[in-house]
């Protein structure tokens, strides 16, 4: 009997280690489409940042502009609550070998989109689709 007891605390002890029940925050699943002037924009990053603190979620956009939220690795989703969003096409690059800039992706988004951006919006439990129908004026 002792040694059954055992074996129920180390499968309860080694479930909980395993991700059944998993804790951390409320996510809701956020998808959507981007636009810049009515055209989708492929390989923008969209960057969900808590407002109240916590950890972004981001996406990196399709060929058709789609979008899909992912929290942390294998978790899809953004933590409910008030966002501040930043969208933004552009990559530094690095310099190759010969010196040469490689890699580099210049801003097609404008700042009132990342770096001032004024885009808020409201996660909220369940699944949403949020589009951002951008205009580059």
């Amino acid at each position: 009997m002792k040694q059954s007891g055992f074996v129920f605390l180390l499968f309860t002890a080694l479930a909980s280690f395993s991700g059944c029940g998993r804790g951390g925050p409320a996510l809701g699943q956020v998808e959507g489409t981007v636009t810049l002037d009515g055209v989708p924009l492929p390989g923008a990053r969209v960057i969900f940042s808590p407002v109240d603190g916590g950890r972004s979620s981001m996406a990196v956009t399709d060929g058709s502009g789609h979008y899909e939220l992912e929290f942390a690795a294998g978790s899809k989703g953004a933590v409910v609550g008030k966002h501040k969003v930043t969208i933004s096409t552009f990559e530094a690059g690095e310099k190759d070998d010969s010196g040469q800039l490689v890699g580099f992706v210049p801003e097609r988004v404008p700042a009132k989109y990342n770096t001032n951006t004024t885009l808020e919006v409201e996660v909220k439990r369940g699944h949403q689709v949020i589009n951002f129908p951008l205009t580059s004026r």
